[in-house]
């Protein structure tokens, strides 16, 4: 999926409105379920990228599948997007409009991938260590991965910390290659 400068466009013009609206956390929540279910679903994924499909049989699938669901703006975007055969851009729009509410409410996602489960304090001060150290709210998806054999990684963004006993494995062995 490419953010484009369509896309781009699109998701500033659902921002506004969600926020004319007074709905930007409902968008926002209905925006990540349609990533959610974009990314999960070949079939979505490959009706919202066909521009064959008659904009009248997308919008009864469209309303279809999120009438009882998401929020009226959300549908009326979504029927606009239709109309303007445009729901191939629908993914980088609903990434896009994430990364704006993100930096209008100062929010950092994180992604944290542990060795093992990590407790409830582990993470807690993981998470107060980030709000110390960013200023802004942390919202982290965690999982785990046994190959680190111990600790963990953060990324944030382009940036990963790796603080992983795989890594320092090979730093080692790399520093025994070149000695």
């Amino acid at each position: 999926m490419e953010v484009t400068s369509v896309s781009r466009r699109y998701a500033s013009a659902l921002f506004d409105f969600a926020g004319e609206q007074h709905a930007k956390d409902e968008v926002r929540a209905d925006c990540a379920g349609i990533a959610a279910l974009y990314d999960a679903s070949r079939e979505f994924s490959d009706f919202a990228l066909n521009p064959t499909i008659p904009p009248a049989e997308a919008e009864k699938t469209i309303v279809a599948l999120f009438e009882a669901t998401a929020h009226p703006v959300t549908l009326r975007f979504l029927r606009f997007l239709v109309a303007r055969n445009r729901l191939a851009e629908l993914r980088a729009i609903c990434e896009v409009f994430e990364e704006m509410t993100c930096e209008e409410q100062e929010i950092i996602k994180v992604s944290i991938t542990a060795a093992h489960e990590l407790t409830e304090q582990q993470l807690d001060a993981m998470l107060a260590k980030l709000r110390e150290q960013y200023q802004k709210t942390i919202e982290a998806d965690v999982q785990v991965d046994r190959s680190l054999i111990g600790g963990f990684k953060i990324r944030v963004g382009d940036h990963i910390r790796d603080f992983s006993l795989l890594s320092k494995l090979d730093q080692f062995e790399q520093s025994v290659i070149r000695a």
